[in-house]
């Protein structure tokens, strides 16, 4: 039933392209595809690959992990605000699925140009799992939608790795300290899962602290992942300050 209504969504937004043209959620021109022009596209574009290396510390187990102790690479596509934000917002608390597909272009939009390339690096594509309850209310799973576009012309599909094994509290209110402890233990591999020697690519809808990645990567590298490389739509406003 929720993949149905989500359909409509979709294909209710298209019809009425057909009368009323799409157009930049910013400057209101008319567009062919993507959520915004491309004009306004160059103020929320980021692109940015944050350098990722293993601390001497972290290695010689003084300190706890940061993202970019186990994390291989990370590829922000987004800045987390505006109209981006907006979007993200009535996706995730409204539940309004129709906004998803504009949403998925403007990712395809912003992946390197040699996407095709790009990809081969990696052996396996996986999202950071959505809490049960939270993808039965909105009748969808956010990262799994907003990047199904990856899949396109890839002989490997998006696979589903993790579980979320404990409920968390929402993380947007909390301080760095605060979102890892609330993280810690909360994913789990599934049992059928297979990542060893494997490149994953691990993808969410946004990247704030890294906390959610770094706990999601450690679990992949525990099971015996070779490398772990992370892939956000938008990155909040510390990452692009």
């Amino acid at each position: 039933m929720h993949r149905l209504l989500r359909d409509f969504a979709y294909y209710g937004r298209v019809a009425k392209e057909l009368i009323f043209p799409r157009r930049c959620a910013v400057c209101a021109t008319n567009i062919d595809n993507g959520y915004v022009c491309e004009q306004c596209r160059k103020e929320y574009l980021l692109q940015r690959q944050l350098p990722c290396c293993p601390r001497e510390e972290y290695l010689a187990g003084q300190a706890a992990p940061l993202p970019t102790d186990v994390l291989y690479s990370a590829l922000l596509l987004y800045k987390y605000d505006g109209v981006f934000k907006d979007a993200l917002h009535k996706i995730k608390f409204d539940g309004e699925a129709g906004w998803l597909p504009l949403l998925r272009e403007e990712a395809e939009l912003a992946l390197p140009a040699a996407k095709m390339r790009w990809l081969q690096q990696f052996d396996l594509i996986t999202c950071v799992p959505t809490a049960p309850e939270r993808r039965k209310q909105r009748g969808f799973d956010v990262p799994q939608e907003l990047f199904a576009g990856l899949l396109e012309g890839r002989s490997v599909g998006m696979e589903v790795l993790l579980e979320r094994v404990r409920h968390t509290e929402p993380l947007y209110e909390l301080k760095p300290e605060e979102r890892k402890q609330e993280l810690a233990g909360c994913f789990a591999m599934l049992p059928h899962a297979r990542v060893s020697g494997k490149h994953v690519l691990l993808c969410d809808d946004i990247y704030t602290t890294g906390s959610t990645f770094a706990e999601a990567a450690q679990v992949l590298l525990d099971a015996g992942a070779a490398r772990v490389s992370a892939l956000a739509l938008c990155a909040a406003q510390a990452n692009w300050e």
